[in-house]
């Protein structure tokens, strides 16, 4: 019997090796990939917080109009992605599409999708099984601490000139402001993504932990295709780093997310969180 195509969605969590999984996998001749790897339709439909990205993708969508009135050529991705978020009910359908070619596996790692609640996680896995696609869901999780200073890091590359001081002070400015915070309480990711797959189709893992042939190997395991041979030293978008963070602020962020770090335990007693998330030895 012919195992069942598989959509594998990726929750974030962001700057926890979402890129490096989406190339790995991608790099697999058993693997089609969409139009990109963030699609950006579920956060933006759902999450009052993405409104920004839906005004970039009209934009985009608006500027593909022009040209295909102009010169009767077009972005189609930018259109067809605006047309999922005017109609989220082609989402599945765009998916199984690319299915139908042959491959085993297709995805879309979202970091954003993190934030979505269990009701539409249930309705992804639910819309994709009655197109006769298998729908699995894979979150990863970084030590908070680094997390959320590679996340500022990572905006102070981009932007210079509105974060002019070290990463270290708008880390402590910025560690519990919303855009950082929602990312970071995987607590809540845990609890909606429980409700809405069962454990067989599910992978929670760790970005310290995911640059190995084993990792990879749990993960080809939930989608159904051969693990690959990994580019294990090289991780995608590495923000670059300076000084190691003063213990004092290491301690203050850790403080913060002690609910997180208590909650990440429960759910994942096999991991010893002190040995692999250096800040937790702060707690």
């Amino acid at each position: 019997m012919t195992a069942r195509p598989t959509f594998l969605l990726g929750l974030g969590a962001m700057k926890a090796g979402t890129t490096w999984l989406h190339d790995q996998l991608a790099a697999s001749d058993q693997v089609v990939t969409g139009h990109r790897k963030e699609l950006h339709v579920l956060d933006v439909v759902d999450l009052p917080s993405e409104a920004w990205m839906r005004a970039r993708i009209v934009q985009r969508a608006q500027r593909a109009g022009r040209s295909l009135a102009e010169t009767g050529r077009a972005d189609a991705a930018a259109l067809h992605q605006a047309a999922m978020v005017a109609d989220v009910s082609l989402y599945p359908g765009y998916f199984a599409g690319l299915l139908a070619g042959g491959a085993a596996l297709t995805l879309d790692i979202t970091p954003s999708y993190a934030l979505l609640d269990r009701t539409r996680l249930a309705w992804v896995r639910s819309s994709f099984a009655g197109l006769g696609v298998r729908a699995v869901a894979a979150f990863l999780m970084r030590d908070p601490v680094d997390r959320i200073w590679s996340h500022v890091r990572m905006v102070q590359g981009r932007a210079p000139e509105s974060y002019p001081r070290s990463s270290e002070q708008h880390l402590l400015e910025l560690f519990d402001h919303p855009t950082y915070e929602g990312r970071t309480r995987y607590e809540r990711t845990l609890a909606e993504l429980a409700a809405a797959f069962p454990a067989s189709e599910r992978h929670v893992g760790f970005y310290e932990s995911l640059f190995t042939q084993r990792s990879m190997a749990s993960i080809g395991a939930l989608c159904g295709i051969e693990a690959t041979a990994g580019a294990f030293d090289v991780p995608a978008n590495v923000s670059p780093r300076s000084a190691p963070l003063a213990e004092s602020t290491v301690r203050r962020v850790a403080r913060h997310y002690s609910a997180t770090y208590d909650a990440v335990a429960r759910a994942c007693p096999e991991v010893d969180l002190h040995d692999l998330w250096p800040s937790a030895r702060l707690l």
